[in-house]
């Protein structure tokens, strides 16, 4: 399996989840694993950022994020990953979705939160890629940030295996 782990991350946690993935996803056979970085143009350092940042997603804002380097299609899966924001996803994420989530020939996705809005935020990327996620995998940025087995990397390792199961 040929995959693609595409993420966006505004102070970390949802990289560092997205390299856990990666790797994950390697130790389960998947034949190349590529891993890619959503960038958006705009800051979002800062108090003012974070505030701003709640507020475009709350309003479904577009983003201005550059080109992604990978060839979308190419890849038999897209694993997806984003920070919840204001109960959905991040606004450089629905940017990426709507720009290339048809283009994937199947999706998984990913999230890291503060402690809820998941589902919602599932929700709204399986929307805007317009079908549904072999996998899905919420974390909780704490535990990401522990780095502890049986609340990050053990859920890591059983997405990626629902994933190379699916």
């Amino acid at each position: 399996m040929n995959v693609l782990v595409v993420y966006y991350s505004r102070t970390g946690m949802t990289r560092k989840a997205g390299e856990a993935i990666a790797d994950a996803l390697r130790e389960a056979g998947c034949q190349s694993v590529e891993i890619e970085e959503i960038v958006e143009a705009k800051s979002r350092k800062g108090a003012l950022g974070f505030l701003g940042a709640g507020r475009d997603a709350t309003l479904k804002r577009p983003a201005v994020i550059e080109p992604i380097k990978a060839d979308v299609g190419s890849f038999d899966l897209v694993v997806i990953g984003t920070p919840v924001w204001a109960f959905t996803c991040a606004t450089p994420v629905r940017t990426f979705c709507e720009k290339h989530g048809t283009e994937a020939n199947q999706i998984a996705f990913y999230c890291t939160m503060g402690g809820s809005g998941d589902r919602q935020t599932f929700q709204a990327v399986e929307s805007l890629c317009g079908k549904p996620p072999v996998a899905t995998l919420a974390l909780v940025d704490r535990h990401v940030k522990a780095n502890r087995d049986e609340d990050f990397l053990a859920k890591v390792r059983e997405f990626a295996e629902a994933i190379v199961s699916a």
